[in-house]
């Protein structure tokens, strides 16, 4: 394998690494902006309705300029973009700016989600091998970094303003190095970049909403409910979280060997069977050690079955450019991650915390079914052939 394909490996990587820095410096700073900005519990989730929508809209936008231009290119202008959206976030002085700048960061944060998956499937098809995992565990340790650099910053008194734009500066800075390590793919000619996934696409599309939607769960409401249903210590409830996402990329750095070894579909569905149980055990089990026990369980489980699905996509829609197979499969999913919470939610009004998220178990045994139909045939390594790019 020539050097310039591991270049491309470790700079992909490290490209995951800044996206999560990134977001999660908003993530640390939310409280602060919204205390800053005078904003309402109610206030606040209209903005993130910004955030939301700018994400689902920018992910058929990045399959389209991925095609188009290429995931080097796309992550070239992305990674401008999704810094400086962060910046303009933190100069945002009420409701309406808020909700456009969470837009505008979100839709380049897609266009950058695209365009990194496209890059990784890419090195795939080059080394003949699984590399998505490793790359998405980069992104989980990017979250951790940015969270300890955001909690520090608040903890200093740092301006919101100020945390943002040297965050945004670092992250351009390092990403231009970084894009010029990425290999060139060719784009799409005269082939469609919009597409809504159909056939086994969209059977990949319910796994991926169903990965998403427990991704999500787990990210809003592990620490509600460790407080909440355990009497947990707030301290102990954070870090059931931090456990929760310690775990995650524990298990990315193992998925690719994993599939290597055992092969798409059966490790998508024995990773969901072990989520599934990591689920049963935290919410039916009393006392914080076995939520404990059951939450990293779950992000063991969890972990490798976004990389593999997002991974086969391109095999499964062969005459589709792989930026918008990728893209297809990406929006589905993501819809999971905007519903799923919202539905915990509500469900927990009337049922209680523990058995609404018994919808998580759900989840878990819904992936298992469709995996095995949505992976059937896929290779370990299922990057696409140079024809369709």
């Amino acid at each position: 394998m020539r050097r310039a394909e591991h270049r491309a490996r470790a700079a992909t990587t490290l490209i995951f690494f800044l996206t999560g820095a990134v977001f999660a410096a908003w993530s640390t700073r939310l409280p602060t902006i919204k205390e800053d900005l005078h904003l309402s519990d109610g206030a606040l989730a209209l903005a993130i309705l910004g955030l939301e929508a700018g994400a689902i809209a920018g992910l058929p936008a990045g399959g389209a300029v991925v095609a188009r231009a290429g995931s080097r290119a796309a992550l070239r202008g992305g990674f401008v973009a999704f810094p400086v959206g962060l910046v303009a976030v933190g100069f945002a002085g009420g409701l309406v700016t808020l909700g456009l700048a969470l837009a505008t960061m979100a839709a380049a944060n897609s266009v950058v989600d695209v365009a990194m998956n496209a890059q990784g499937v890419e090195l795939e098809r080059r080394f003949r091998r699984p590399l998505l995992s490793r790359m998405h565990a980069g992104h989980s340790f990017g979250l951790a970094a940015g969270a300890a650099a955001g909690t520090l910053a608040a903890a200093a008194g740092v301006p919101v303003r100020a945390h943002f734009a040297g965050a945004a500066a670092i992250a351009i800075a390092i990403g231009a190095l970084a894009t010029r390590r990425l290999v060139a793919d060719e784009a799409a000619a005269a082939e469609r970049r919009l597409a809504w996934p159909r056939g086994p696409l969209l059977v990949l599309g319910v796994v991926a909403f169903c990965a998403f939607l427990l991704d999500g769960a787990a990210y809003n409401w592990i620490a509600v409910q460790l407080r909440s249903e355990r009497d947990a210590a707030p301290a102990l409830a954070a870090a059931a979280f931090m456990l929760f996402a310690l775990t995650v990329a524990a298990g990315r750095l193992a998925g690719d060997a994993l599939v290597a070894h055992f092969g798409r579909a059966r490790v998508v569905r024995g990773s969901a069977l072990v989520a599934a149980a990591g689920a049963a055990l935290a919410v039916g089990a009393p006392g914080v050690a076995p939520a404990l026990a059951g939450w990293a369980l779950f992000g063991l489980g969890l972990a490798a079955i976004a990389p593999a699905v997002l991974g086969a996509a391109p095999a499964a829609a062969p005459t589709m450019p792989a930026p918008v197979a990728i893209a297809a499969v990406t929006t589905v999913g993501y819809l999971g991650s905007f519903t799923g919470p919202p539905a915990i939610g509500a469900l927990a009004g009337p049922t209680g915390l523990d058995a609404a998220l018994g919808l998580l178990i759900g989840a878990g045994a819904l992936v298992t079914v469709a995996g095995a139909r949505g992976l059937r045939g896929t290779s370990a390594a299922s990057g696409p052939s140079p024809r369709r790019r």
